[in-house]
Order: C-alpha cells, then sequence, then structure tokens
C-alpha cells in the first residue's frame, strides 16, 4: 500500500472524490514536547483554550462538551505556568496534551463564535501568526459576551479562578510572558477599520448580538493589549 503524508491508503476513508486523511490513532507523548519552546507552547495552550471557552457558548453545546470543555481548560490553566517554571516538566507537558486533546475534541463536536470569527479575519486578511493571535482576542472576546452567556464565564472562572473569565485568560498569558497587544504581533493600528468591517460580514452565531461600534472598541483594546 502507498503511504500518503505518513498514513496508508488503508487508513485513509474515501469522501467523494477526495482523500480525507483519518489517522486511527493518535498518540500523544509528552516527551516530544519537551523541547518546545515556552513561548510557543503558552500560545498554543491559550489558543486551545479559546476552542474550550467558545465551545461553552456555542450554539449546540451540550453537557458531555461542557465538561470537556472545563476541564480542558483547567489543565491548560495548571501546565502553562508549570511548563514556563520548568520547560522540561513532563507532567506539566502531559497535562498540557491532555488539556489540548480535551479541547480539540470540544471543537470538533461543536461550532464556534465571536472570538474564532475575529481571528480568522485577523489572520487571514492581515496576516497575523494563528495562536498569538488568539491569545490576544481571547479575553476581549470573553468580556464582549460575559453578560449574555454568564454560564459559560462561571465555568472558565471555576477552571482558571480569578473574578472574571476575561482578565482569567488575560492573566494566563502576561503572566506568562505571552503577547497581550495585537500592535506587538505586526498589526497596524489604521488597518482596524478595516478589520471591524471584516468581522461584521458573514457573522457566526453569537451569544452577544455584532454591534459595529463595540466590536470596534473591542478591537481597539486588543491592539492596545488593556486588561479587560
Amino acid at each position: 500500500m502507498t503511504p500518503i503524508y505518513g498514513i496508508t491508503e488503508a487508513g485513509m476513508k474515501k469522501t467523494g472524490k477526495d482523500f480525507k486523511v483519518l489517522p486511527r490513532t493518535v498518540i500523544y507523548d509528552p516527551e516530544l514536547s519537551l523541547s518546545l519552546p515556552v513561548g510557543m507552547s503558552v500560545t498554543s495552550g491559550i489558543n486551545a483554550i479559546a476552542h474550550a471557552a467558545e465551545g461553552l457558548y456555542a450554539v449546540d453545546s451540550n453537557p458531555i462538551m461542557d465538561l470537556m470543555a472545563q476541564e480542558g481548560i483547567a489543565a491548560l490553566g495548571r501546565a502553562l505556568p508549570a511548563i514556563r517554571a520548568t520547560p522540561k516538566d513532563a507532567g506539566a507537558r502531559s497535562d498540557a496534551l491532555y488539556g489540548a486533546w480535551l479541547c480539540g475534541t470540544v471543537l470538533g463536536n461543536v461550532g464556534m463564535a465571536l472570538h474564532h470569527k475575529l481571528c480568522h479575519t485577523l489572520g487571514g486578511s492581515f496576516n497575523l501568526p494563528h495562536a498569538e493571535t488568539h491569545t490576544i482576542v481571547l479575553p476581549h472576546a470573553l468580556a464582549y459576551n460575559a453578560e449574555a452567556a454568564p454560564q459559560a464565564m462561571a465555568r472558565i472562572v471555576k477552571a482558571l479562578g480569578g473574578s472574571s473569565a476575561a482578565q482569567a485568560v488575560y492573566d494566563l498569558a502576561s503572566d506568562n510572558g505571552a503577547p497581550v497587544a495585537l500592535r506587538d504581533i505586526g498589526m497596524k493600528e489604521s488597518d482596524l477599520d478595516l478589520a471591524c468591517a471584516h468581522a461584521l460580514q458573514n457573522q457566526y452565531p453569537n451569544p452577544r448580538p455584532l454591534a459595529r461600534d463595540a466590536i470596534r472598541a473591542l478591537l481597539q483594546n486588543a491592539w492596545e493589549g488593556v486588561r479587560p
């Protein structure tokens, strides 16, 4: 059998005219992540938290995904500070992979909302780095949705501690050396109006309706790195 991108044809499922790669088994080995730079580990971890956080207020959320989302956020909330303190801590790396798997499972089962719309806009239209963009935008997206999704916010607070979901995520990033301002990853302030206009097109379902002035203010805060 001919291997395609490391997976044999027997391990692939044919869908119409295309082949969709479906690995039968994924092995999460913390030893393989020991040399991953701390900065990349932190932003990748908060990127994963974003999947779970938005899953908590997705229009098609369900109790099982909610449990997995909260547990995934909690695991990463424990792991990232420990990784920053001791990058080769195998236990912390294992916790991070456990959390990443949970958050990825949530992403695969429910829809996403405002945060992902904003990040897709910023990454796709302005060529910003993926994980860093998610890290910076997530606290502000959570603050935007806080009053419209109180149960989701309560779960995030329970997972991370603190007094608000938005501040807990911001502090997790800031305290562990991750960027917290769009201006620090290449976003121009002069492009914020265009980003706002793009974000309002083809809107994703969201617990709070998207209002132009409020989204523009969100982007300004994210650009400046203001703590929500």
